[in-house]
């Protein structure tokens, strides 16, 4: 089975499925949010264009099964009755085996943008193309988002005066070559990454009565307000970075965290002052560059409870999702 990348309707994103595999995921379509796969060719096709085939299934109904080989003008579907008369179909496509589309009454696939009275979408501009691969490539370094809500996630990135210029389908198709290339990449990343590694200090410290919470929130000042909603009962202090600090991670810079005590009993005015929310902040630092450091990451911080950890230095490679 050649290496292929299967989309489904989730935002759920794999590559290198086996044809087990394969079958397995056309065999559960069907239900509210999981009704259609796209698969493509891992190392990609030339000639230009989109190469996929897919399919779609609701309820008991029949599979809506499509191919496309470039452009509008070799896009054609058929219909077909079982999850395996269709995986058998899409692994023969996958294989490139001669004569795969035999046997079925193919028919080319028209879509409303063919119309004579309207106009083509405009190819992307070079710098609008430029700018949206930028974005993209920086969110899916990022390793939190899953390939259907980064592609809405840059789509909405250039929304201004009540419209975008570039769609949602034409931003998934920019995610999507993307998100392939990256995860040709992870296929030489080492078992542990940095990411792992902040992962599991992070866990250890949840563990232990810190609230600890990765990519949290868009901005500081919401995690400072959201991070208390946070905790669990007996969690005495906090650690996050937000979205701003993942980027700057991904972007090859140091990842700072943001940390202190939650602090209730000072809210209550028990014994409260200054000097006691900052002995209480410090303490809660000292958690958590232990926990760093026995991840296996370098940390810089001087004890300051007025002054953020740094993570560094820190080569930030996390897995993409599964979904």
């Amino acid at each position: 089975m050649p290496p292929i990348t299967v989309n489904t309707e989730s935002g759920e994103v794999r590559s290198h499925v086996s044809g087990e595999e394969l079958a397995g995921i056309i065999a559960r379509l069907g239900g509210e949010g999981d009704r259609f796969a796209v698969v493509e060719r891992a190392e990609g096709a030339e000639g230009g264009g989109d190469h996929y085939i897919q399919t779609w299934h609701e309820g008991d109904g029949p599979y809506e099964v499509e191919y496309r080989e470039g452009t509008a003008e070799q896009h054609f579907g058929v219909r077909m009755e079982s999850a395996g008369e269709v995986t058998a179909v899409f692994v023969a496509w996958a294989r490139g085996e001669e004569g795969w589309a035999d046997g079925y009454a193919w028919e080319r696939v028209r879509f409303p943008a063919e119309d004579p009275e309207e106009e083509p979408d405009p190819v992307l501009d070079p710098e609008l193309l430029a700018e949206a691969e930028a974005e993209a490539g920086r969110m899916i370094r990022c390793g939190f988002g899953t390939a259907g809500e980064i592609a809405g996630a840059v789509s909405d990135h250039f929304h201004a005066d009540g419209g975008t210029p570039l769609s949602v389908p034409a931003a998934r198709r920019i995610v999507r070559r993307l998100w392939r290339e990256r995860l040709a990449e992870q296929e030489g990343w080492p078992e542990v990454t940095d990411a792992d590694r902040v992962a599991a200090a992070f866990a250890a410290l949840n563990g232990s009565g810190v609230t600890a919470r990765m990519h949290f929130a868009c901005c500081g000042n919401c995690a400072f307000a959201e991070i208390g909603g946070e905790a669990a009962e007996g969690d005495h202090g906090f650690v996050f970075f937000y979205h701003d600090d993942t980027r700057h991670a991904a972007d090859g810079g140091g990842l700072l965290l943001t940390y202190g005590a939650h602090g209730k009993d000072m809210e209550d005015g028990e014994d409260g002052g200054e000097e006691k929310e900052k002995e209480a902040a410090a303490a809660v630092g000292r958690e958590v560059v232990a926990a760093l450091t026995t991840a296996g990451l370098s940390v810089k911080w001087d004890g300051d409870p007025d002054r953020a950890i740094r993570v560094e230095p820190l080569e930030w490679r996390r897995r993409l999702p599964a979904a």
